[in-house]
């Protein structure tokens, strides 16, 4: 049975989250402090080097010669053209952010809770492993923002019923475990962790504003233990779990066809979800770690889960799973 990461977007954030996008996209919802900063992207790689591209540099040299005899000028111009190849570097190259190392599957039992990380506060963040190896692997998080947490019915029920053939479930209750104890949406450091993701990263407003995506990609530890975990284990399946605004958005080709089954069997409408500013979401960086073929689904619950809503997404999870891969 899959699990999905909670894309919770906050009663006071309604259509905060953007399964879709990889653009920046915003819209006008109120914000007091909202500034957004247009500066260079610097996105952090999943792996823990990156190779920057050659430069290529160009020395243009004039020279003028004049006859007095003449009285005429004479410019002849050459170019110079030098290829440069940098070494490599090791990212995220943020001052005091150690390198992200990938988490290697082989390391991490089955039916246990592993350390992936821990919160700013010192929580530690866990993943549990359960199923088939082989199989095709679903990767869920039932909370991103500590104000939305009934994903973790989900996670809880997914850690405990038998897992479907030819499954591997890596399960997540919360990266956000600071947040979700004081019920606010962002992590200790009032950080958006669904804006601090290293792809498409970019300056989004400051401490206080409700979509601060801190000081760089990944600058925050439990975004760190995520990134580790995900481009370790490269999921086939990624399930987000966030709230309330109660839809699923669409998609196209076989993805779309992958959300569709799972929004038929949870009860969910196909609504697309906009709102807000999407730039280092974690599923624009979730579409860099999965295989080819893979999908990213961020679902939005409604306002409340009853257990009846409960056994459609856990059955919605295992579907998808076993029919499309």
């Amino acid at each position: 049975m899959l699990v999905a990461s909670l894309l919770v977007a906050s009663c006071s954030s309604a259509a905060d989250e953007s399964d879709e996008g990889t653009t920046t996209m915003s819209t006008a919802l109120p914000s007091s402090s909202s500034s957004t900063t247009s500066t260079s992207t610097t996105p952090v790689s999943t792996s823990t080097t990156s190779t920057v591209p050659p430069t290529t540099s160009s020395t243009t040299t004039t020279s003028t010669t004049t006859t007095s005899t003449t009285s005429s000028t004479t410019t002849s111009t050459s170019t110079t053209t030098s290829t440069t190849t940098l070494p490599p570097v090791t990212l995220p190259p943020i001052p005091g952010i150690p390198p992200i190392v990938p988490i290697d599957p082989a390391t991490v039992p089955f039916e246990t809770e592993f350390e992936i990380g821990r919160s700013v506060n010192g929580v530690p963040i866990t993943v549990v492993r359960r199923g088939d190896p082989s199989g095709t692997r679903v990767l869920a998080v039932g909370v991103i923002h500590g104000n939305e947490a009934d994903g973790v019915a989900i996670i809880d029920r997914l850690r405990t019923d038998p897992v479907p053939p030819g499954v591997e479930l890596w399960l997540v209750r919360s990266m956000n475990p600071d947040g979700e104890a004081i019920g606010d949406r962002q992590n200790a450091n009032l950080v958006d962790l669904n804006r601090n993701f290293p792809e498409n990263w970019d300056v989004l407003g400051e401490p206080g504003f409700w979509q601060y995506g801190g000081v760089g990609p990944a600058s925050e530890p439990e975004t760190q233990a995520m990134v580790a975990l995900g481009s370790g284990v490269r999921p086939d399946i990624v399930l987000w779990y966030h709230q309330d605004l109660f839809r699923l958005a669409p998609g196209t080709g076989r993805a779309g066809d992958i959300r569709l089954r799972y929004a038929e069997i949870a009860g969910l409408p196909i609504v697309d979800i906009s709102g807000g500013t999407y730039t280092g979401t974690a599923s624009q960086w979730a579409r860099t770690v999965i295989p080819e073929g893979g999908v990213g689904i961020t679902v939005e619950l409604g306002p409340t889960l009853s257990p009846e809503e409960v056994d459609r997404h856990v059955a919605a999870v295992a579907a998808i799973a076993t029919e499309f891969f």
